[in-house]
């Protein structure tokens, strides 16, 4: 009877007269039909799966009158509410960079040269701020990208003042953190109600409005059937997605036991759910997890074939052709299209800031609404910084349709810290180790204008300051005074023998003057004066004396940051070229000049793999009494196989060839690929005589990139029987 009785109740439904809804789509054209709810159950990637579910439902004719969702629900729901046809839904969901999205990073080519920097002196995903205290970001995804998805789906319908008037009556749930109570939107700004309904606590930032916060809807109602119930809907077609059940022998971590505790308390909400539905689809993806958003077909597929299971039943809701041509019209006949805007509006930043946001996208006015591009020129004004997420919808000026931008500028700073962690196992037997962080203080003294601080524990001890100062709120000339006291080890090894290790203590500043070219390049003119000394902490102290001076040089130097990671690129140019003048520098015999040029060129083969070529080259010229030398080859970076420092020179060049390949990924919220990298390296440091004619070596490690930066072990094979095991944790190009 149990199984009976959703049979009777949808037969029954439909030999009564019901009273038409003329806020459901196709209300003339199904006359007195009941008019059925389709009900949609969070579950993240899992959730995909309702677009199979839809894609048999519109195969067979069956007309929906109210979609009701939530979490992923809701987005599916959505997207079909605003007219998208299941075609259309699988083109927007398998062209989203999902691993990119979820770990919610601003891409690295998107950032700012400055942030930039940061990215790369600091390679991790770790960032807190000190505004009224520490405090941490209220999501490990601050959901700017997740939210340009909701808002291109949400964008025509920007002006509707009830969800009754999308082409399909929509409503979906969200969890008001401020009452403790579900919260059913369906009316007000869609875009807000597609971000509230997804907001997974902890995973992404709550959307914030005056009167609420909103977290995910499914801590309270993941399958809401009363929802649709209150709309309108006769009959509930609820689409439950079954996951894997737990093994009781097997074992959790903490992290593990918390997701299964919320589990649990969501799974009560969909058993409520499932018995008010009248037909329950329900879609066996236990081999599959909620992350998997890469598999977006085969979950959909799963969907498409639980729905055939049901065709017996489902079948009865069909309508004829004519039936469903009339409904189909009366459904289009609700589409909207986004008007072109006539001018831009920005609102949540400061003025100076707006103007800047207006600026940027003031090429959009008087033209179609282009979503990929306004996409990639808010992604790109994320890149100062300063927001958490920019989004986007319509509006209107005297009776003037515009392009309205809502900045969420970061609510837990500036200032910014972020943290750093280095360990460098170039000497297995000699590991160092510093900690530390760069604070960063914005709109110092004037808009974009950054007083940047960094500090450090360990290997090195100290602090760097750097002011950093447009000569105006736009202008790409800058002045950048610093100042810097810092205490460090500086080890000189032959193979794995240790020959003397120095303590270099300097203090000083500089002033420089310089040019942001674009996101990627700057050049700067500097003059740096410090007090240096070098004093022997281990070996004969009779061979190695204390080394003392001043320090002064006048610099011009190029940077380009063009790579498209920070820690391990796949594709790209990287350059630095420096030349200089010393007009002292610590057991110098006069002054004399510097030149050097870094280089490194990433080329991808192919999604998995890269090659990438670097070269090196330094040289003092003719100059030989430059006191310490400038330039140091050996260690963890350069010709690894070979002692830390073991060449120290006035001159010398460095070719190394390359090859990475992408072994595996970390789960999102750990951090990003697995690596394999391989070099072969060969370079000559001039003027040594008891050093390698041509030292080379051959290289292969283990990169794994994980949200405390990339870890690195392999080993190195190298000329005069130079070899070694290494491991680290820190920058690597």
């Amino acid at each position: 009877m149990r199984r009976l009785f959703p049979v009777l109740t949808l037969f029954a439904a439909m030999g009564v007269c019901v009273a038409q809804d003329l806020s459901a789509p196709g209300s003339a054209a199904l006359g007195n039909r009941p008019k059925i709810g389709l009900v949609l159950e969070g579950g993240s990637a899992l959730g995909l799966a309702h677009m199979g579910v839809i894609s048999w439902l519109e195969e067979h004719h069956i007309p929906i009158s109210y979609v009701a969702g939530t979490s992923m629900g809701g987005l599916v729901g959505g997207m079909y509410a605003t007219g998208k046809s299941p075609a259309e839904m699988h083109e927007l969901v398998d062209h989203v960079p999902w691993g990119e999205v979820l770990r919610g990073e601003t891409p690295f080519r998107d950032l700012d040269y400055r942030r930039k920097e940061d990215k790369r002196d600091y390679p991790n995903s770790l960032e807190f701020g000190l505004k009224h205290g520490v405090r941490f970001p209220e999501g490990f995804n601050a959901g700017h990208q997740v939210g340009l998805i909701l808002d291109r789906i949400a964008l025509p319908y920007s002006g509707v003042k009830s969800f009754d008037d999308l082409p399909i009556p929509f409503a979906c749930v969200a969890s008001d953190l401020l009452s403790g109570k579900e919260y059913v939107f369906r009316k007000g700004s869609l875009a807000t109600a597609l971000r509230s309904t997804m907001s997974l606590p902890g995973v992404f930032s709550p959307v914030r409005t005056d009167d609420h916060i909103f977290a995910d809807g499914g801590i309270l109602n993941n399958l809401p059937t009363d929802v649709a119930k209150a709309m309108g809907a006769d009959i509930v077609v609820a689409v439950h997605l079954q996951v894997k059940k737990l093994d009781p022998a097997e074992s959790l971590s903490s992290v593990g036991v918390l997701g299964r505790s919320v589990s649990v308390v969501v799974a009560t909400t969909e058993l409520r759910g499932m018995e008010r539905a009248d037909i329950l689809i329900t879609v066996d993806l236990s081999a599959y997890d909620s992350l998997d958003y890469e598999k977006s077909v085969e979950i959909s597929k799963l969907g498409y074939e639980a729905t055939q299971a049901k065709a017996t039943i489902l079948s009865t809701l069909s309508v004829d052709d004519a039936t469903w041509q009339r409904y189909v019209a009366e459904r289009q006949s609700r589409l909207r299209t986004a008007p072109v805007p006539q001018f831009v509006e920005v609102t949540g930043t400061k003025p100076e800031a707006a103007r800047e946001i207006e600026k940027a996208l003031i090429s959009d006015v008087n033209k179609p609404v282009d979503s990929d591009t306004i996409d990639r020129k808010l992604t790109n004004l994320t890149g100062v910084g300063r927001y958490s997420r920019l989004s986007y919808s319509m509006t209107e000026r005297n009776d003037q349709p515009g392009l309205l931008i809502r900045a969420d500028e970061k609510q837990y700073g500036p200032p910014f810290v972020q943290p750093l962690i280095v360990i460098d196992g170039s000497e297995y037997n000699n590991v160092s180790f510093t900690m530390g962080a760069r604070i960063t203080f914005f709109d110092v003294g004037g808009f974009r204008s950054e007083w940047r601080n960094d500090v450090r524990l360990g290997f090195v001890n100290g602090i760097r300051s750097e002011y950093y100062h447009p000569l105006t709120a736009t202008s790409h000339w800058f002045v950048a005074p610093r100042g810097f006291a810092d205490s460090s080890l500086f080890d000189i090894y032959s193979k794995d023998t240790q020959l003397a290790e120095y303590r270099h203590r300097q203090a000083g500043g500089a002033l420089d003057f310089g040019y942001q070219i674009n996101r990627s390049s700057e050049i700067r003119l500097s003059y740096e004066g410090s007090t240096q000394r070098y004093s022997p902490q281990i070996g004969n102290p009779n061979l190695l004396p204390t080394v003392t001076g001043r320090q002064g040089i006048s610099s011009i130097r190029y940077s380009l940051i063009g790579v498209d990671r920070p820690t391990v690129p796949r594709s790209g140019v990287l350059a630095d070229f420096r030349t200089a003048w010393f007009d002292a520098n610590p057991a110098a015999t006069s002054g004399f000049p510097l030149s050097e040029l870094q280089m490194a060129v990433f080329k991808r083969l192919s999604k998995p793999s890269s090659i990438f070529f670097t070269a090196a080259g330094g040289t003092t010229f003719s100059y030989s009494h430059t006191g310490v030398p400038p330039f140091a080859l050996g260690g963890i970076r350069d010709l690894a196989a070979y002692g830390t420092n073991e060449f120290l020179t006035n001159r010398y060049f460095l070719f190394r060839a390359g090859y990475i390949r992408k072994l595996g990924e970390l789960p999102t919220f750990m951090g990003k690929d697995i690596d394999f990298i391989g070099t072969y390296e060969i370079g000559k440091a001039y003027g040594l005589s008891n050093a390698s004619r041509l030292p080379n070596d051959g290289v292969a490690g283990i990169v794994i990139n994980t949200i405390f930066g990339p870890v690195l072990a392999g080993g190195a094979y190298g000329d005069t029987g130079h070899h070694k095991f290494f491991f680290g944790l820190g920058r690597i190009f």
